[in-house]
């Protein structure tokens, strides 16, 4: 299975569909918002009951209501940590918050951040510790994303193509 990650929506909405259109595209199974949607239109296109869709508030995530109710629930405080088709994964809106969860060597497979606006893969152990960088592209410029399939634990950090004016 592949899982689509994305942070730092910052109200894009036309990035946020972009990037919902490619994981599609893609066969992902599962969505992971990173935080900092900030509105809760942007995720209009994501309450899809085909594909699961889990995330963690941002700092910036002021309308934490509102994001619930946009996705039915999907939202927690990080750091949070779920299993998707078998991989442990922790997450959260920034590595600050993961710092007391990381001490345990080798417990999980796939470590999860946002708020740099920085892409970011490496390997810490067995874990994959990935920032798929900013969906908004407000400050690096580009709008990026990532997928990452389970299976391989092979990530791709990926720029979203925007929608298409309709």
């Amino acid at each position: 299975m592949k899982v689509g990650i994305l942070s730092d929506s910052h109200d894009h909405r036309a990035a946020a569909e972009g990037a919902l259109l490619l994981f599609r595209a893609e066969g992902v199974g599962t969505v992971l918002h990173l935080g900092d949607v900030c509105s809760p239109v942007v995720l209009a296109g994501f309450a899809d009951p085909g594909i699961p869709f889990l995330g963690v508030f941002g700092n910036n995530d002021a309308d934490r209501d509102g994001l619930q109710k946009a996705t039915g629930g999907a939202f927690r405080p990080g750091p949070r940590i779920e299993t998707v088709d078998g991989r442990k994964i922790l997450f959260a809106h920034s590595y600050d918050q993961l710092q007391g969860e990381l001490s345990g060597h080798g417990r999980f497979d796939l470590v999860l951040f946002g708020h740099t606006h920085r892409p970011l893969t490496m390997r810490v152990g067995k874990a994959l510790v990935l920032n798929p960088g900013e969906s908004c592209g407000l400050v690096r410029g580009k709008k990026t994303c990532a997928i990452v399939d389970l299976a391989a634990m092979e990530p791709r950090i990926v720029e979203i193509p925007l929608p298409e004016d309709g």
